[in-house]
């Protein structure tokens, strides 16, 4: 899609793009934090607009306050939109009123960075828009070693066409961090994941690459490949996430349905694999879902509940939607669960009498 010439939103998109490419093209006179505040102070100002382009379908429209709270709410009903949503999410929590040290807006930035080049290619990819064309210029990681490291990791993740389901066994995990590190403008993941049983610690954790956008809210299945690559005259080996998918637990289901209405439901199969699909191809949590418009979340439910009159687990959500809605006691433990549902931490929420 070719964008609309001389439209005012991207007037305003391109003129913060300006000044924030400016503050990059200083690096050599000032040091990172400090180029990290100029950056941050203009971020929300830039992800709005983003937002209000999209809203408005590529038109133009009023730069009010009005309209850009009618694109946030817009967005964040979008799960193909949700890296805008959350982005925007964490910018009105870490720097909306404030200015924060440099030490800390370094380490914002370098959080940030991926949801940055997201928009760059978002926007070149949708409306030919071409955006941050210097960000590769922000210093990530300043150990060479670490690059040529992680560039040959790239490489031969790279060698992978994901999806790949044939030929792999898939194992459950629960995953303990994700870290995003870049190559050639694309986004790749140091995954550390630890066997989905309750008896498993941080000492057993395994290491995944990937090219692959994970999330790391439940129990997930992951098909590997195992690799190597060459470093230091030697041969490392390493493995390679080529497959992956969310994979809530049964027990997880039925303990946290136990603590709602203290009875417990597990799931059909085909209601575990219709969540299990929903919630692999948006990429959304659970305490995204119930907070959904009521329009989009019907279409949810009707996508994900099969026909029929029994019980379903999206009934449990239903509660917890009313109860976290309406801010009733306990609606924050709920929320906290509902996007990190683990077994361990649900089963410590009661006590068997």
């Amino acid at each position: 899609m070719i964008a609309k010439p001389n439209l005012q939103i991207d007037e305003q998109i391109l003129k913060t793009d300006k000044v924030i490419c400016r503050h990059i093209s200083n690096m050599s006179n000032l040091s990172r934090g400090q180029i990290s505040q100029d950056i941050l102070s203009q971020l929300r100002h830039f992800v709005e607009h983003i937002m209000l382009k999209v809203y408005a379908n590529d038109d133009d429209i009023e730069d009010s306050h009005e309209n850009i709270q009618k694109a946030v709410k817009y967005v964040k009903n979008e799960s193909s939109l949700r890296h805008l949503s959350r982005f925007h999410h964490f910018l009105q929590v870490s720097v909306s009123h404030r200015t924060l040290e440099e030490e800390n807006s370094e380490r914002l930035m370098l959080k940030y960075y991926e949801y940055l080049l997201r928009i760059k290619n978002f926007l070149h990819e949708k409306y030919s828009i071409d955006v941050l064309s210097n960000l590769e210029q922000f210093p990530l990681e300043a150990d060479d070693c670490f690059k040529e490291y992680y560039e040959k990791i790239a490489q031969k993740v790279d060698q992978y066409k994901t999806p790949i389901r044939n030929g792999f066994r898939f194992d459950r995990f629960y995953i303990h961090t994700i870290k995003p590190f870049f190559f050639g403008n694309k986004i790749y993941y140091e995954v550390a994941f630890i066997s989905a049983n309750d008896r498993s610690s941080k000492t057993d954790r395994i290491i995944a690459f990937t090219n692959i956008e994970i999330t790391d809210f439940y129990a997930v299945k992951f098909a590997i490949a195992d690799n190597y690559i060459d470093l230091f005259d030697k041969q490392m080996p390493i493995r390679i996430i080529v497959d992956w998918e969310v994979s809530i637990r049964p027990c997880e289901f039925s303990n946290f349905s136990k603590l709602i209405d203290n009875n417990e439901l597990t799931p059909g199969q085909s209601e575990q694999r219709n969540f299990a699909r929903y919630l692999t191809e948006t990429g959304v949590s659970l305490s995204e879902i119930i907070m959904f418009s009521d329009e989009v979340y019907q279409e949810v439910h009707d996508r994900i509940v099969p026909k029929g009159n029994t019980r379903h687990f999206f009934d449990v959500l239903d509660t917890c939607r009313s109860i976290i809605k309406n801010e009733k006691p306990g609606c924050n433990v709920l929320r906290y669960l509902l996007h990190h549902m683990t077994n361990r931490i649900i089963k410590d929420q009661y006590k068997e009498h």
